[in-house]
């Protein structure tokens, strides 16, 4: 998570500097949908014995897409607010951002247990001894993946963590595809609305 969160905390000054020094603001909200995309589509290519090192790179370019529009989007958005309301407005960003990041953590994790749990309910009985699917399920989505093994009361105790490790990994590369999709189709939401902003402003012009 450090990964992710370091240029969270970077990336907006960066963007400051930039955007002080002339760069445009679309520019750089542009940039960071990118890196969100190619971050998450990049992490969908690494299988569960990557080394960290590898891994670094994509995590560092999604934080990357994250911290470069922190602090642009709320100064974008305001800049479009009657100032006597700006203080409202900056309440009423605030309180979307984080409902909506509450709502996706939400459904990111519901997305992995339900997959995770079909993908060991439909494969566990492949292995001798190995029952209790949905407890197994709970406790795989949790990230215990030993105690899982545990309570599966499968003979072979390695194969099975070996298969619970490659089913987690499958739950999450599914889930990781499905959020590079969302991530294409908002970024061209997002552009779609800001090129039919900027034709607006011309025409006023």
């Amino acid at each position: 998570m450090v990964l992710l969160t370091a240029p969270v905390l970077v990336c907006p000054m960066l963007t400051a500097k930039l955007v002080t020094r002339g760069v445009c603001a679309l520019t750089l909200i542009y940039f960071s949908l990118a890196c969100l995309v190619v971050g998450d589509v990049a992490l969908t290519l690494f299988s569960p014995d990557v080394a960290v090192a590898v891994v670094a790179l994509p995590m560092l370019v999604t934080g990357a897409g994250m911290g470069l529009a922190a602090g642009l989007v709320d100064g974008q958005a305001l800049e479009e607010v009657d100032p006597a309301k700006a203080g409202m407005a900056a309440g009423f960003l605030n309180t979307l951002r984080l409902g909506s990041e509450a709502i996706a953590v939400a459904v990111y994790g519901s997305a992995l247990a339900t997959v995770l749990g079909s993908n060991i309910t439909h494969s566990i009985g492949a292995h001798a001894g190995a029952g209790h699917a949905a407890q197994v399920a709970s406790q795989a989505a949790g990230g215990d993946l030993a105690r899982a093994a545990e309570i599966s009361g499968a003979t072979d105790r390695h194969g099975f963590l070996d298969f619970l490790t490659q089913a987690y990994d499958s739950a999450f590369h599914t889930v990781l595809s499905g959020l590079a999709v969302a991530c294409l189709v908002l970024c061209a939401v997002v552009f779609a609305l800001l090129r039919g902003g900027s034709r607006r402003e011309e025409r006023a012009a």
